[in-house]
């Protein structure tokens, strides 16, 4: 069986994938070790993949990870579902300014659309409502708040209400 012929691998010996995939704790890295263990022994790329059971096209999509970003190209990736519209930098900045908002009213709360019109004036970032409250929950903002008081209220009469009140 022949396989594919391609430019050889620049750096392929200057690394041990037998020791790396045997520390590695991650399997699919292990899996990419163990391919390129088979490459570093002189098999082809199709028989490289056939033995660790992959397609072709993956393996090759390893290889060219490798000869971008050497070993590091083909450590598992973190970070493959959606990123967050705000980054870490930015949260903390975003938090104070939901703070602000809620200091800067007069009585009343500040709603689920009050902080998407923020985001999208401060931040500069136009998301559903989902996205907003999980931002919020990144930002360490819990959403439940207690009960306003109302702008014309009287601490002082609310003081003698309760002392006056008949205890039970």
């Amino acid at each position: 069986m022949r396989g594919r012929k391609s430019k050889p691998l620049e750096g392929l010996n200057q690394h041990n994938f037998e020791s790396l995939l045997k520390t590695s704790g991650n399997a699919r890295e292990r899996r990419r070790y163990l391919a390129f263990a088979h490459l570093q022994d002189g098999r082809s790329f199709t028989e490289a993949s056939k033995m660790v059971k992959v397609k072709l096209r993956t393996l090759m999509n390893w290889v060219q990870n490798f000869r971008k970003r050497g070993i590091e190209g083909l450590k598992d990736q973190s970070g493959r579902g959606a990123k967050p519209h705000l980054s870490n930098e930015t949260l903390e900045a975003f938090r104070q300014s939901v703070f602000e908002l809620q200091a800067g009213r007069q009585g009343g709360r500040i709603k689920g659309r009050d902080i998407l019109r923020l985001m999208e004036e401060k931040f500069g970032v136009r998301v559903s409502r989902s996205s907003m409250y999980d931002t919020l929950k990144r930002a360490d903002i819990v959403w439940i708040t207690g009960r306003s008081q109302h702008p014309k209220a009287s601490t002082e009469a609310q003081e003698a209400f309760k002392k006056t009140l008949d205890k039970k």
